[in-house]
């Protein structure tokens, strides 16, 4: 494997121009209604798409642009939230060329940004199957703007029932995991499966891309 030259995730964390696209997506997200899209989540999910290839494959190059294409996988909202990732793998591969990427590595992060929607994307690499079961797994209340909200959009009330969410590795058993607590006070279970249902498939095929099964275990439950 190559050495890895070019800026890790957490490097690129402290790039102000970077930062400021992923603020300014999150920016306009805000004014349109949609949950948080900013750092919280993006960095959520750069770690949990470097984890999941250190788990899988254990390719730490791979890893490391897994991390960069999560952490950069929603910028292609400042152009719109129609087509936002194929717009923001564009944008993503103007800002990172000329930091050291080689043009697979380059092509591996705007493949995998440009396929992280379910309604346009599909998973064909390992790279792009990590940011999207990361992608995918992010629903928590810390993504909710406003309390306010939670009786009338769904969306909100279902992000904000979520006390907990994380992601868990069995190698030994080809597994991985998508555990979540919810407080169902707050929002019944099958409110959950009835707007993600078309994320939980995309991670499944996620999953097989990496040779695992996909689980989900809510509340102590495996389903």
């Amino acid at each position: 494997m190559k050495e890895i030259e070019f800026p890790t995730y957490r490097e690129l964390l402290k790039d102000p121009q970077i930062l400021y696209y992923i603020s300014r997506a999150d920016y306009f997200l805000k004014h349109m209604g949609y949950t948080d899209h900013g750092i919280k989540h993006v960095a959520w999910v750069a770690k949990k798409a470097r984890f999941l290839i250190l788990e899988t494959i254990g390719d730490k190059r791979k890893a490391e642009l897994a991390g960069i294409a999560g952490l950069l996988h929603d910028i292609g909202h400042v152009v719109s939230r129609h087509g936002h990732a194929q717009s923001g793998a564009l944008i993503a591969y103007d800002l990172l060329k000329g930091k050291g990427f080689l043009d697979d590595d380059l092509t591996e992060i705007t493949f995998a940004i440009g396929n992280h929607e379910e309604k346009t994307g599909f998973p064909a690499t390992e790279v792009a199957a990590a940011v999207v079961i990361a992608d995918k797994a992010h629903v928590h209340r810390n993504r909710v703007r406003s309390r306010k909200t939670i009786r009338e959009d769904i969306h909100d009330r279902v992000n904000y029932a979520v006390l907990y969410s994380g992601l868990e590795v069995e190698k030994e058993n080809r597994i991985i995991r998508l555990v979540l607590r919810i407080d169902t006070e707050i929002s019944d279970l099958l409110d959950y499966f009835s707007i993600f249902q078309p994320r939980m498939e995309m991670c499944r095929k996620a999953t097989e891309r990496l040779g695992f099964r996909f689980r989900l275990r809510i509340n102590g439950t495996d389903l």
